[in-house]
């Protein structure tokens, strides 16, 4: 009896055991790491979606049973498993780690890991942008993703940088990423976020990282995180950074010795006595040389004649030659080196309920042209309150102010960087009476600026009456500007599986700019002095409701959501200009008494309304699955106002299987897919589904007459996008993502010709399909990884391709149009939207130096030659097919070659320019390779890190370089390149550069392919250098960190030749009016107590 009482006592007891360890019990601990405890860990159960984050003072609470695995997840450390067993509080102590795999990153409308996430999100570490001198992120962000594309277009402070992901998202439309700042989607000014204020920044690039943002994910989407408080670690932190801006980066190698130049110029005008047949070449120049038609004799800089100066035989300044006086150039005038300051001050803090993040930013960013620059103050504060144990409410409040002065850079010729590059070297900045002396300024001191016939002393043939240093200095160009970002959340726990959230986000801005230009010189001498002010302000309000479930049981977990959006933007413009100024320091409208015209003023806006949802599921931490679906509305659309985008993906983590156990090679290995569907609208207009009309004046009373005529059958733009990949580790040494994408992109936006019939030349459609195809590569290689010492090294790049599939309807035909001419580009099927259509280059005639070009022709009767009456591309009519039942709509030879099957076609030379042919050239601006390279390492307390951007295989037009290669606007038209010194100079020289010729040979600089340049180049974009001053210093002044720094940007670009900089322009294509990228030099402290 004893013995079966005792085995039943046994049963009893193990049952009572196994009951136990089924049950769930609450378990409660505290995450800390080295200096603390840390708030916001995640900590979920393993192989469940069940889980909860720390408080303000890293604690915690989960419901567990016994056997379950406690995972802890914090960004930048590593994580950490605890097994629950007898205990009821398991604490847990996290170390940093630089390189997990395994960080939490931010997604639409959430967060993942970087491990679980089905899609491809690149998070951009907070270090790797502080480094950098810029005033946004959208800067800082070149060369650190795969796929995304920077483009700085100008080194103008203050300039926003234009990003791609993944391609060329659309031909005529929009093609820039969507921002979300905080979860609401951004449509500030990128410049009113401080980018020490930034915690993380992440790049959603495929459909499942981006259909959930519906309409406006299409081109990728920008996520930034801007930084939280602590509940145990007060601190205020100080950073305070000088230097230099300065262009180190050469602009192009110009003629800069007046001799030079004055040769050049009477060569040119000896070849047009030469051509134009005079008796005597040389006493043909000598006689025009110093005259009003070529160089004033008030600009003749020597104590020569034309004759005396110039050696007829070689066409070269005589040695022995003397000045009267050395005229400055514009460029050593208007371009000097700047001081870069930046300060900004940060705390942050709490208690067990709240935690706040306050800070303030101060930038003076100084250009290196005269009087440009950039000055910023901002402030933010974020703050986190728990209200309730099922209440929270977070306030993000962020508000900047700032100055922008952009003076000397009118959108004509008189701009500095015109004048710097193309201003001949004869002419001086200052003015100079006909004796050669400088000309006292009586109305702001000093001398006066020359400006040609407006000084009052004669002509200059090169922009006269322009002088952009006198407009920088007297005239002003400048925008103030105040921000406001807002975002407030309330987050209600409503069952431990159930949450709902509510989320206000508001963006105000308001800027005002005055263009104004002095009374007493330049342009503003007709007006007595005029000013325009434009006053703009915009309203940004979103609206989110979201609610979210999560669960989870055995293996199996999964969360969802369903939400809804309300987007709404509204913006305003003022413009009222007014004449003759009173006083030469107001600059306000009342200044000035007499009316430039009427002032005007417009308010516009839309609207989005959206419904989403999304669903994740995990089984085992093995396979992860996402779908999203959402419907937005617009308020740019008339019929079609609804689209449906979503997406599905789909991840395998094979590493975490068991025949993966001790592999040996992999310790992470994860395959991905996925596919979805974008869309986009902000490719068209406000209105683009309207007809407006424009109001007037008509004898006293209204008048309505036509404008746009609007499509009230345009939709959005529809991105289809597939993706499949691989993200791996392999031991300590080498991490890697490889990933292959393919996006069609259709009912692409293009204006249809509709002809003149309907009284409209074009209108505004949804047509034809682009494909944008592509391998993205980021390999991170751990060089060396000791306790003092490491080394890595990273290179990242993108091999795109870019192909219209289906081109737009031709409404004469009903069939897709054959060809489209876009500039230098033309759009054809199976062709690129930037491959080169032009005339080929063909060289230079040995006998006579003049320029060449080739004539491509239908050689009917197969002699070899181009004979009367051959379809060929003739000025007075191109491509005409012999049968005459064949049409040739577009007069091209693409067209011609597809209808005429039979066609023989070859090429010969012509020297008459409009008689070239058209073709395209098999060259495209879009790269074989591009990306960056980074070597970063540690010795130390030392820290440096260098980052490389490349570009190999793409093309682009040169056309600054094209106009500094002729004398097309006269001899005296313009400066030269010092390549203009290989140009032909006598019958049998064999060279690519034509002859001098006073503007005879017009077309010699036309587009061709003679100046399509490589774009190949590497850059040098950052290099920095840091040191941490060691701790057991800092102990007993009560100071938690000290950081030294030097840090320099855009330090040299190799490119095909200087001062041509292809990655300033998305095409490549060099531009006018261009202000370089500053090279920046500063040294930091920062100091955290």
């Amino acid at each position: 009896m004893k013995t079966k009482f005792n085995g039943f006592l046994t049963l009893l007891l193990a049952f009572v055991v196994q009951i136990s360890f089924a049950q769930e019990k609450t378990i409660t601990g505290t995450v800390s790491d080295s200096s603390g405890s840390l708030p916001g860990v995640s900590v979920i159960i393993k192989g469940s979606t069940t889980g909860t984050e720390t408080d303000f003072d890293g604690k915690y609470s989960i419901k567990a049973k016994n056997g379950d695995v406690l995972v802890f997840r914090y960004l930048g450390y590593k994580v950490v498993e605890k097994t629950v067993g007898a205990s009821n509080v398991i604490n847990a102590t996290l170390v940093e780690d630089a390189n997990v795999l395994d960080e939490i990153v931010v997604v639409g409308y959430g967060t993942s890991t970087k491990k679980a996430f089905a899609g491809t999100a690149s998070v951009v570490k907070q270090e790797q942008l502080e480094v950098k001198n810029f005033s946004n992120v959208s800067q800082a962000l070149t060369g650190e993703v795969a796929g995304v594309t920077v483009i700085n277009g100008s080194g103008q402070p203050g300039t926003v940088g234009a990003i791609r992901i993944r391609g060329y998202g659309s031909v005529n439309g929009n093609r820039a990423p969507l921002y979300v700042v905080d979860g609401v989607p951004f449509s500030g000014s990128i410049n009113s976020i401080n980018p020490s204020d930034i915690a993380s920044t992440t790049i959603l690039k495929d459909a499942t990282a981006t259909a959930i943002y519906g309409s406006r994910g299409a081109n990728g989407v920008v996520v930034i995180t801007t930084k939280t408080g602590s509940s145990s670690n007060s601190y205020i932190e100080v950073d305070i950074k000088t230097g230099v801006n300065d262009q180190i980066i050469p602009r192009y190698d110009v003629i800069t010795s007046p001799e030079e130049y004055v040769g050049y110029v009477w060569e040119g005008i000896y070849n047009r006595g030469v051509i134009t047949g005079q008796p005597d070449p040389v006493a043909y120049a000598n006689a025009r040389l110093f005259t009003n038609n070529y160089i004033d004799p008030g600009y003749n800089m020597w104590n020569q004649t034309a004759a005396q100066l110039i050696d007829p035989a070689t066409s070269t300044v005589r040695s022995g030659a003397t000045r009267r006086y050395t005229p400055l150039r514009y460029t050593d005038v208007a371009f000097d080196t700047a001081i870069r300051t930046e300060t900004n001050l940060r705390m942050g803090g709490g208690n067990g309920d709240t935690r706040y993040f306050a800070s303030f930013g101060y930038l003076d960013d100084n250009g290196y042209s005269i009087n440009t620059g950039y000055k910023r103050y901002t402030t933010r504060l974020n703050l986190d309150t728990k209200i309730k144990p099922w209440l929270k409410i977070n306030s993000n409040i962020g508000y900047a102010y700032s100055e922008s002065i952009q003076n000397g850079q009118i959108a004509g010729s008189e701009n500095v960087f015109e004048f710097a590059d193309k201003m001949a070297p004869i002419f001086p900045v200052f003015l100079r009476d006909n004796n050669g002396d400088l000309v006292p300024d009586t109305n702001y001191g000093g001398f006066q600026y020359d400006y040609g016939s407006l000084s009052g002393f004669r002509d200059r043939p090169n922009a006269n009456g322009l002088n952009p240093i006198g407009s920088a200095l007297y005239d002003f160009n400048g925008t103030d500007r105040h921000e406001f970002n807002g975002n407030f959340l309330a987050q209600v726990t409503i069952t431990e599986n159930l949450s709902a959230e509510l989320r206000y986000g508001v963006q105000y801005a308001t800027q005002k700019n005055r263009d104004y230009t002095n009374k007493f010189y330049g342009g503003g001498v007709s007006t007595g002095g005029d000013l325009t002010i434009n006053d703009f302000s915009s309203l940004t309000q979103n609206i989110q409701q979201i609610i979210r479930y999560n669960n989870s049981w055995g293996a199996h977990s999964f969360d969802a959501l369903i939400a809804h959006e309300s987007n709404e933007f509204e913006q305003q413009f003022q413009s009222a200009s007014k004449g003759l100024q009173i006083s030469p320091f107001l600059l306000d409208l009342d200044n000035f008494q007499s009316s430039l015209g009427l002032p005007s003023g417009s308010r516009s806006g839309f609207t989005i309304e959206s419904y989403f949802s999304q669903f994740n599921y995990n089984y085992d931490q093995k396979y992860y699955f996402t779908a999203s679906a959402r419907t937005d509305g617009s308020s740019r659309f008339v019929n079609d106002k609804w689209g449906t985008f979503g997406s599905v993906g789909a991840s395998w983590v094979i590493s975490n299987e068991d025949f993966m156990e001790d592999n040996g090679v992999f310790d992470f290995l994860k395959i991905k897919a996925s596919y979805g569907i974008n869309g986009d609208q902000a490719g068209v207009g406000f209105f683009s589904g309207y007809n407006t009309y424009n109001g007037g004046n008509l004898g006293g009373s209204i008048s309505l007459a036509p404008g746009a005529v609007g499509n009230p059958d345009l939709t959005w733009e529809t991105t289809k996008q597939f993706q499949v990949g691989t993200e791996f580790g392999i031991g300590k040494f080498l991490d890697g993502t490889i990933d292959y994408y393919n996006k069609l992109t259709d009912n692409l936006i293009f204006n249809r010709f509709v002809g003149p019939s309907q009284g409209i030349s074009s209108i505004t459609v949804n047509d034809g399909e682009l494909i944008n195809a592509g391998i993205e590569f980021d390999f991170t290689g751990h060089i060396i990884d000791k306790k003092d010492f490491s080394l890595d090294l990273s290179i990242n790049g993108e091999i795109v391709n870019n192909e219209i599939k289906t081109m737009p309807l031709d409404p004469a035909t009903g069939l897709p149009q054959v060809l489209t001419p876009n500039g230098s580009y033309a759009w054809s099927e199976g062709r690129s939207i930037f491959d080169f259509y032009m005339r080929e280059w063909a060289g230079v005639d040995a006998a006579d130096g003049a320029p060449m070009w080739y004539q491509y022709y239908d050689d009917r009767n197969n002699n070899g030659l181009l004979d009367a009456g051959e379809p060929s591309s003739y000025s007075s009519g191109s491509w005409i097919p012999a049968d005459p039942s064949i049409s040739n709509a577009t007069g091209s030879i693409v067209e011609y070659q597809a209808k005429v099957s039979d066609a023989n076609i070859k090429k010969t030379v012509t020297k008459t320019y409009s008689d070239a042919s058209d073709v395209y050239v098999n060259k495209s601006a879009i790269a074989d390779v591009r990306g960056a390279f980074r070597l970063a390492g540690r010795i130390g307390n030392f820290n440096i890190g260098t980052q490389f951007t490349y570009s190999l295989g793409g093309y682009a037009y040169d056309g600054q370089y094209a106009e500094l290669m002729s004398d097309r606007f006269g001899a005296v038209g313009n400066n030269f390149h010092k390549d203009i010194a290989n140009r032909w100079r006598q019958p049998g020289d064999v060279t690519d550069v034509p002859r001098l010729a006073d503007g005879i040979d017009q077309n010699a600089t036309s587009s061709s392919t003679r100046f399509i340049t490589s774009t190949d180049y590497l850059a040098l974009n950052n290099v920095n250098l840091g040191y941490t001053i060691p701790q057991e210093f800092l102990q007993k002044i009560d100071i938690q960190s000290v950081n030294l720094w030097l840090s320099a940007d855009n330090l040299f670009n190799m490119t095909a030749r200087e001062g041509f900089l292809p990655n300033t322009r998305e095409s490549g294509n060099s531009g006018r009016r261009f202000y370089a990228p500053m090279t920046t030099i500063t040294l930091g402290v920062r100091v955290k107590f």
